[in-house]
């Protein structure tokens, strides 16, 4: 599942130098100046955004550190907007939590209060690519404390398990989607386990998909008004075309139509981009999902939304030129029908953060609006509403700093290199909020 990976980060340093993308003015939000909500930590990274049933912020990261961290790769909890100070601290028995970008530790909601987590705990058994175990863990007091985590991949402990994604369910159901390896081959294959009590006990695991799957491209979950499930996730088909599929469920995930495309794409490309899809419901029923493609001429973020549970769709460019590197993309919904995608700018050289905003439940968006400094790399953004509250949080570094790591990656097409496990670095979280206009 990793093998793609690296040829993707080939591809990132092909296209950069593309030009800086254009900002403007935004219609409905003024920010606050960027400020480090990281700073708690000597470091921070793989950020994560959740809001509670009684509507408090729960931002989550993670920090290599001694102290309460354990070590390397502690998943550190913030909740409410204060400031700054650290909830809690989540460590795992197995080994150090994951900072990894595409793959980063994922947080949800219960309705009855309760907070849920799930991320990879790497681990380094002296092959070319390190194997992952996904770990889930919950709280039952507002993440002041979490239980002992238990693996939610079932057989082996460490393989391939990772670009996950989690939803909790207004019923109390609990589900978790990832990316596993479909045999002793590098192909992959979508799995699902479903919780129906909260996460107390998990039913067995299960594929969804076991077609050919880009192995390095986060899978994303939502659930409508009515209960359908939604799954999505980067699709191969032949000639190497990988574009972004949905499936539905309307039986809490046994059984599934089969996956059809928000948009034809039509990119075709030899490796993994990293780099998946967002999607969320509206309170109004409709789904929406962002994503990136790499098509020449058609390159970068699109928007599109569904009236019909993820039956037919339809699409709009958010930020498209000839050529991208690849983007991170996230979604955010407001109860009274707002829309904001942010992703990280795939057409310049040093990667930013952007957004659109839509008033109108994504039919129209406003300018694009850059949030992050320019001579800085900020990756990974995440969102958070609360009602007339809007936070954009992400990872940062120096540019000087993010041009280093990107030229000690690994040449994997070496056979005899091999990936490390992704670590913090000098990474901090920088975030920016406003309060919106209520409509």
């Amino acid at each position: 599942m990793r093998t793609t990976v690296i040829t993707s980060i080939g591809f990132i340093l092909l296209l950069h130098g593309c030009g800086e993308s254009s900002s403007g003015p935004g219609e409905a939000t003024e920010f606050t100046t960027a400020a480090v909500v990281s700073a708690a930590t000597s470091n921070g990274a793989a950020p994560m955004f959740t809001v509670t049933s009684n509507g408090a912020r729960v931002l989550s990261w993670v920090a290599d550190g001694g102290g309460d961290a354990g070590g390397t790769g502690a998943l550190h909890f913030q909740v409410g907007a204060g400031s700054g100070e650290i909830t809690s601290v989540l460590t795992d028995p197995l080994g150090g939590i994951e900072p990894h970008g595409e793959g980063p530790p994922q947080i949800a909601a219960g309705p009855d209060g309760s907070l849920h987590a799930l991320y990879v705990v790497g681990k380094d058994v002296g092959a070319r690519f390190p194997k992952s175990a996904l770990r889930y863990a919950r709280s039952l007091d507002e993440g002041r404390s979490w239980s002992e985590p238990v693996s939610i991949n079932e057989g082996e402990q460490f393989g391939s398990h990772n670009f996950h994604a989690l939803l909790a369910g207004p019923d109390g159901s609990v589900y978790a989607s990832w990316l596993s390896s479909n045999g002793n081959d590098d192909s992959s294959g979508v799995w699902l386990r479903a919780s129906r009590d909260g996460g107390m006990t998990w039913e067995p695991s299960h594929p969804i998909y076991s077609g050919p799957t880009c192995p390095c491209c986060r899978t994303a979950l939502a659930l409508t008004t009515d209960g359908t499930l939604l799954a999505a996730w980067r699709k191969i088909f032949d000639d190497n075309v990988r574009d972004i599929v949905v499936m539905t469920s309307r039986d809490g995930g046994a059984s599934w139509t089969e996956p059809g495309k928000p948009r034809d794409d039509g990119w075709s490309f030899p490796g993994c981009p990293h780099a998946g899809p967002s999607m969320k419901v509206d309170a109004g029923g409709v789904a929406h999902i962002a994503w990136w493609t790499g098509k020449a001429g058609e390159a970068g973020v699109r928007h599109a939304r569904s009236t019909d549970g993820g039956g037919t769709w339809t699409s709009q460019p958010i930020d498209i030129g000839e050529r991208s590197s690849p983007a991170h993309v996230q979604l955010a919904v407001s109860p009274s029908g707002s829309v904001v995608v942010a992703w990280d700018d795939g057409k310049s050289a040093t990667p930013g953060v952007l957004i659109r905003e839509s008033s109108d439940g994504g039919v129209t968006f406003s300018a694009t609006v850059r949030l992050s400094d320019p001579g800085v790399a900020a990756t990974f953004p995440v969102l958070a509403m609360q009602h007339d509250s809007l936070t954009v949080a992400w990872t940062q570094v120096a540019d000087s700093a993010y041009r280093a790591a990107m030229a000690a990656r690994p040449d994997m097409r070496d056979p005899t290199a091999r990936l490390p496990l992704p670590r913090v670095g000098q990474q901090e979280i920088w975030a920016r909020s406003a309060s919106r206009k209520r409509e």
